[in-house]
């Protein structure tokens, strides 16, 4: 195996060997038997598209999931054993069959199954009521919303996630692990604040569950060293019409709206999904930024303070169009469409006094962004069994237009000095991925999958002021092949998934002034392993390990500056090497509601941000590699329904970091020291409709590479009320209530020490309404119809 994976070409070969031996060994040797029935409603009338669970009696674990047909009808086939089928739909109570045992490939017909509606109409709520809040997976934990939320953002329930944390900037972790965040099994591809923009715009109620990945497996990108939280809509499981309106607004030191309309149709040879997103914020960022410039001994030499005021507007609107085609019982072709626009608006004015007086700089900033995904799905089925084909075909462009008009006043001496600085960032991503399912029968399956992507990243800058002007270009191009293999057992007692992944990359890139040119190719395997033992029904232990690769970002890898202030500029780093690390978690869950971990990771190349001094006092922070970065963790997680009226989920983390490396010819390391962060959040139900929540964050001291964090805590608290038999809710939520959130840190560059104090609106009252809509139409008529790259091009807002 250690010699294949030393070959990129005979590991290739290797796997399509594996794959075509294996499938041949289970056609030669399984001979199949079947399980059919067909399903009707308390009138006895056909009830078409039933969700249909075909479950192992042992273990109750999911063998195969499909739908009806649009005359209720359904057939299995199965390998010997006992099984049992389970049978869900909207508005209608789960019912499960007697066990079947299947010998010698015989059949077996359950013949009609009655389905009866629920009492409560609210589909969002009985679509989910007899699943488990969590279900825990040897890779992952599934969080089946069960109308958790009641039509708020997604953003605002994150929280309410088991180990899953939101700051008042909106930055996402999950067990302390930064995110790249899925929808319905692809990576976004909006900047960090236009996503948080986006699912400020989702309401809770189009989601059906998520999925919170700690340590992916191999079948994922290997790219990104932090965790993944995948995002599951709402699927419309029987014809008609479907969807929920909801809006809300809010009110800080300004406004904030958002709004959208989430619709699902679903005919006998189609399903259409339309979601309108509409979110606009208008808020305010401070900063107060010290700078120290030392010399080998730590003895200052020069010291200077910058004070920002901005004012800042961010505006998302992303529609989605997407629509199922249902070209035979087996074989649906899925496309989708998904433009995205974007407005971001800074006025911000910086005071600055250093060694050479004192000075204003007024920035004026105007950026317009457009980004379009378009992406065509085919899932073929090959046979009951679970045996699938799907192919990935996506096309993702963004664009960032950036204009910038600039003073810079010296009051001594006396100046004024206009400029303007125009910036454009385009990135184009092209996608092709290929998945296959084979199970090998008895709790055994093995999946494979290729990947091909390619990048184009195109950036200028032209800069104009009082000495002239100036144009400079840097463009990058990337391309990244993958090949995985993934084998799984899931067995009463033990589960496993064992998964090995290959990447070759290559990349290059140029910037026009100076003429510099970099080039980087490259093959790596990325493994993975998870394993899950339950000792009892109620006891658990799960340990993951894998290895994965961090690639910079676009924009790390770009050298074009960014105006923060007169003396303050950002920029990428084209010596920016990939970080590869290794991690492994131990976790013990109870009952599926307490989970205690330990986890490790050991990164090469860790990503730490430095400050450079230039001339004349002014300082650019970049992104920089350190030696290596160790991080360490143990966390306990609570999250239960407690009493009918009365849910919590809590988490604690209590974490340390140390790293080393050299920068600005100062060798730089630190063994880090305890942190420990907590967030706890309770929800109490004081009527048949009506209920009260708060929310508690509290993040200690802490040590990340460079940066010292100060402590800071904030609470939440809401009120929400469910309408109209409940398919209505009004939610009113009072953020950071005593607006104790700070963002304060220190920062050590060897030769120049910053001390950072960032204030923005954080404390603010919001409301959101959601109503839910819907209806069916029964059908009695014969019918014979049935991504890494994008994250890494996201921009960051100062």
């Amino acid at each position: 195996m250690l010699f294949i994976l030393l070959q990129p070409a005979r590991f290739y070969y290797g796997l399509v060997f594996i794959l075509f031996f294996s499938t041949m060994l289970v056609n030669a040797q399984q001979k199949l038997g079947k399980i059919t029935g067909n399903v009707v409603d308390e009138k006895l009338a056909e009830l078409p598209f039933v969700q249909i669970l075909l479950k192992r009696n042992a273990d109750s674990s999911v063998v195969k999931t499909i739908l009806a047909n649009d005359k209720g009808q359904f057939s299995f086939e199965v390998a010997d054993g006992q099984y049992f089928i389970e049978l869900r739909m909207m508005g209608y109570s789960t019912v499960c069959s007697k066990v079947l045992g299947i010998a010698n490939a015989q059949i077996q017909s359950l013949g009609a199954i009655r389905l009866s509606p629920t009492a409560t109409q609210l589909a969002a709520v009985n679509v989910t009521a007899t699943l488990p809040f969590v279900e825990r997976r040897a890779d992952k934990l599934i969080v089946n919303l069960n109308g958790l939320g009641s039509g708020a953002p997604i953003m605002e329930v994150m929280n309410q996630l088991p180990g899953v944390g939101v700051t008042p900037d909106d930055r996402i972790t999950l067990n302390g692990k930064s995110v790249q965040v899925y929808i319905d099994g692809k990576a976004t591809t909006l900047s960090s604040e236009a996503l948080a923009g986006m699912l400020k715009g989702i309401s809770s109620s189009a989601i059906q569950k998520v999925e919170l990945i700690s340590q992916p497996s191999a079948k994922y990108d290997a790219t990104g060293n932090g965790a993944i939280i995948n995002i599951i809509r709402k699927r419309n499981y029987k014809a008609g019409l479907n969807g929920n309106v909801y809006a809300g607004g809010g009110k800080g030191a300004f406004g904030k709206a958002n709004g959208g309309l989430n619709l699902n149709y679903k005919g006998k040879a189609y399903n259409l999904l339309l979601n309108l997103d509409y979110n606009y914020n208008k808020y305010f960022y401070d900063s107060y930024i010290a700078s120290t410039f030392v010399d080998e001994q730590g003895i200052a030499l020069s010291q200077s303070t910058t004070a920002i005021k901005s004012t800042r507007t961010n505006a998302n609107y992303t529609p989605n169009l997407g629509m199922d085609f249902y070209l035979s019982k087996r074989t649906t072709l899925s496309a989708t469409v998904r433009p995205g626009f974007q407005a971001f608006g800074r006025n911000s004015t910086a005071n600055t006094d250093d060694a050479l007086g004192q000075s204003q700089f007024i920035n004026l900033v105007d950026i317009h962004a457009t980004d379009f995904s378009s992406g065509l799905r085919l899932q073929h089925q090959v046979d009951s069994l679970g045996r699938d084909l799907t192919v990935d075909l996506d096309y993702y462009r963004y664009g960032n237009y950036n204009n910038q008009d600039n003073r810079n006043i010296n009051f001594n001496p006396s100046s004024d000095s206009p400029s303007s600085l125009a910036q454009d960032r385009v990135f184009d991503v092209y996608a092709l991925k290929m998945d296959y399912t084979l199970p090998l029968g008895k709790g055994h399956q093995l999946e494979t999958g290729i990947k091909s992507s390619y990048v184009n990243a195109k950036n200028s800058n032209f800069y104009k002021g009082f000495a002239g002007q100036q144009t400079n270009l840097f463009d990058y191009q990337e391309s990244i092949s993958a090949l995985y293999l993934t084998y799984a057992r899931n067995g009463k007692k033990f589960s496993y998934q064992l998964g090995i992944r290959g990447e070759y990359t290559n990349g290059q890139g140029e910037q026009e002034f100076g003429k510099e040119r970099f080039i980087r190719n490259y093959f790596q395997p990325f493994p993975s392993v998870h394993l899950d033992y339950r000792f009892t029904k109620n006891h658990s232990l799960s340990l993951g390990m894998n290895k994965r690769v961090e690639r910079p970002g676009y924009e790390s890898l770009n050298p074009l500056v960014r105006i923060v202030s007169n003396n303050n500029l950002q920029q990428g780093n084209p010596a920016l090497k990939p970080l590869v690390a290794y991690n492994a978690d131990l976790w013990y869950g109870y009952k599926n509601a307490f989970f205690f971990g330990v986890t490790y990771s050991h990164s090469i190349n860790d990503f730490t941000s430095i400050s450079v001094p230039l001339a004349d006092g002014v300082i650019s922070t970049l992104p920089g590699n350190a030696d290596y970065g160790n991080y360490f963790t143990l966390q306990a997680m609570y999250g239960k329904q407690v009493l009918p009226w009365w849910y919590t989920s809590s988490n604690a983390i209590l974490s340390k970091r140390s790293f080393r490396g050299e920068f600005n010819g100062a060798l730089l390391e630190s063994d880090g020291i305890a942190s420990l962060s907590a967030t706890s959040y309770n929800s109490f139900s004081l009527g048949k409709n009506f209920s009260i929540m708060f929310l508690f964050n509290y993040r200690g001291k802490s040590v990340d590479r460079t940066i010292t964090n100060r402590a800071f805590t904030y609470v939440t608290a809401g009120i929400r009320q469910q309408l109209l038999n409940k398919r209505a809710s009004i939610q009113l939520n009072a953020m950071d209530i005593f607006r104790s959130y700070r963002n304060e840190y220190n920062q050590d560059s060897g030769t120049l020490q910053q001390l950072w104090r960032n204030q923005f609106e954080t404390r603010m009252v919001k409301m959101n309404f959601n109503y839910s809509f819907g209806g069916t139409v029964k059908n009695t008529k014969k019918s014979n119809s049935a991504d890494d790259e994008r994250r890494r091009s996201a921009l960051s807002e100062n």
